[in-house]
């Protein structure tokens, strides 16, 4: 991804107050992603996750209305606790956008950026007001600091 798709882009930051490495295995592994992935009200069934470059993570959310969405990832780069770089789509349009998690120490802690990125203007400005992609994308990660942080806790 490039840096010249501002107007096609949603980027969405968070702290957690857990280290990058707890960080970056909650959002890697099924039994983990499970338990916070998604927006309030939505929850997250994983059929089937290969975490590798080329490899794909296919998996259910279930709206607040009990309506059940499909989703696919398909893993495009990872660099191992740092980043990873993603198609996002269904597996009957697998590349609805691209999307991308980073994974920075700071402040004793970690710092994580969501950066989506949506084929034209109007396919990000048509997911921000009919799904509501920058709600629901800190929402996730509001789920992912809530998550992480209940083991610093323990």
């Amino acid at each position: 991804m490039n840096d010249m798709n501002t107007d096609r882009e949603i980027i969405i930051t968070r702290h957690m107050r857990a280290p990058q490495a707890l960080v970056w295995k909650a959002c890697t592994e099924p039994e983990h992603i499970d338990r916070w992935w998604g927006p309030d009200g939505f929850t997250n069934r994983t059929l089937r996750m290969d975490f590798r470059v080329g490899g794909q993570w296919e998996f259910t959310m279930t709206g607040p209305d009990g309506k059940v969405w499909p989703n696919l990832i398909t893993y495009r780069e990872i660099e191992p606790i740092s980043r990873m770089a993603y198609d996002h789509g269904d597996p009957a349009n697998p590349k609805w956008f691209e999307g991308e998690l980073r994974f920075e120490e700071q402040d004793g802690g970690t710092l994580v950026t969501l950066r989506t990125v949506f084929p034209s203007k109007e396919m990000r400005d048509q997911a921000v007001e009919q799904v509501g992609a920058i709600e629901g994308g800190k929402q996730t990660l509001a789920h992912l600091a809530e998550y992480v942080g209940s083991f610093q806790t323990n």
